[in-house]
């Protein structure tokens, strides 16, 4: 049986965001113009899973501050989670555009073309993400898996076998190799 005492220090990591929301809700009650305010909460709603949230509060804060890479960015994120690959592509190319060294964004596109199947474009991307990341093990597994798509098996097990080294789960990669 668990003291009573030791189950009070236990914190509940989704009622720390709530009160987090919360929070920011209540600064952009004060303050309907504060942008950053709006994408805080949306990062904090994509935490929650709950991506229309997270849209409704980034598409305020690009409305309040066009030149927030990492807003434009997450909003991607949130329609990923949403499958609408095409407007997350949208927003990681403004992303891309406001900031040209933002690896992740670069990540990202190229994991949504290839769920697109636009395979060559998602090694473009891929290449881009790795000359800003090289220690960065994703575009190496997406490049392994547009290779394999492409009919390309041994750049692709080169690919595999740099994003296992970098840290890339290897029964996954080989999982979704034999799907790609």
């Amino acid at each position: 049986m668990v003291d009573q005492e030791q189950n009070d220090d236990v914190v509940d990591p989704v009622a720390m965001l709530q009160d987090s929301v919360e929070q920011l809700t209540s600064q952009i009650k004060k303050n309907p113009e504060d942008a950053e305010s709006y994408y805080h909460r949306g990062v904090l709603f994509g935490q929650l899973v709950d991506p229309q949230s997270a849209i409704q509060d980034f598409d305020r804060a690009i409305s309040l501050d066009r030149d927030n890479a990492e807003a434009y960015y997450n909003r991607g994120l949130a329609y990923v989670h949403l499958k609408d690959q095409i407007t997350a592509i949208e927003d990681f190319t403004a992303a891309v555009n406001l900031n040209s060294n933002h690896a992740d964004a670069y990540n990202n596109r190229a994991a949504a073309l290839f769920e697109l199947g636009r395979f060559e474009q998602a090694l473009a991307d891929a290449d881009i993400a790795i000359g800003l990341r090289p220690d960065f093990a994703s575009p190496y597994a997406i490049r392994a898996l547009a290779n394999t798509s492409l009919g390309r098996s041994k750049d692709a097990v080169v690919n595999a076998e740099k994003a296992e080294e970098l840290g890339f789960d290897r029964q996954m990669l080989r999982h979704f190799m034999l799907q790609a």
